[in-house]
């Protein structure tokens, strides 16, 4: 008798300890590692074509994030072909990131993501110095521009800054214009059309 007790209450142990290795073990099967491009939310600085700025994000759907910012040139006066050349640009903006390859374990699919939004310019305008019979102009280029892009995202630095690339366009909505002959066409038309509006930028922030 209790050599037949001894081995139901050995029994009874193995049933328990493997029922807790069954529960660990889905425990840990559910841990999963952090797939998203994306931090929770985060706050940054971005340097780049569109100048400097301040961005905000927040993630909303695992493959999804928000975010808002604000960009300046702060009327930054060049050189080109011995006339100066100024740019005046002060931009917000709303764009939506998607992950398309959220989930896999690679690093491309754990960093890429494709981007859409749009864009006010508050100013955007370019001064051209004259020369000869050419008077100093101005050109005024489109201030309402959606946006389509990609980037990558979530690349840590170190402790909790991390950096996220961008490479894009703010599409043009209408032709720009210029207060002398039709100057504007040269950056209103063809290629020429979408580069004052290329985003290629990086930006460094603190996730929390």
């Amino acid at each position: 008798m209790k050599f037949k007790k001894e081995i139901r209450n050995d029994l009874f142990r193995w049933i328990i300890f493997a029922g807790c290795l069954a529960c660990y073990g889905k425990t840990t099967a559910q841990v999963l590692p952090e797939y998203s491009a994306f931090p929770k939310q985060s706050l940054g600085i971005q340097a780049g074509t569109q100048g400097l700025g301040i961005q905000y994000t927040k993630s909303f759907l695992p493959a999804f994030s928000a975010r808002i910012g604000l960009n300046t040139v702060p009327g930054i006066t060049m050189q080109y072909n011995n006339r100066d050349l100024k740019l005046s640009r002060t931009s917000v903006y709303a764009i939506v990131d998607w992950q398309p390859l959220y989930g896999g374990t690679n690093w491309l699919a754990r960093k890429w993501y494709v981007s859409a939004g749009i864009s006010h310019y508050f100013n955007n305008t370019l001064y051209r110095e004259g020369i000869g019979k050419t008077p100093d102009y101005y050109i005024y280029m489109s201030r309402l521009r959606p946006y389509v892009g990609t980037g990558l995202g979530n690349i840590e630095l170190f402790n909790n800054l991390y950096l996220r690339t961008d490479f894009g366009f703010f599409i043009p909505t209408s032709a720009a214009t210029s207060t002398y002959s039709n100057k504007a066409e040269k950056v209103s038309t063809g290629l020429k059309g979408l580069l004052p509006g290329m985003n290629a930028g990086v930006t460094i922030y603190f996730k929390f």
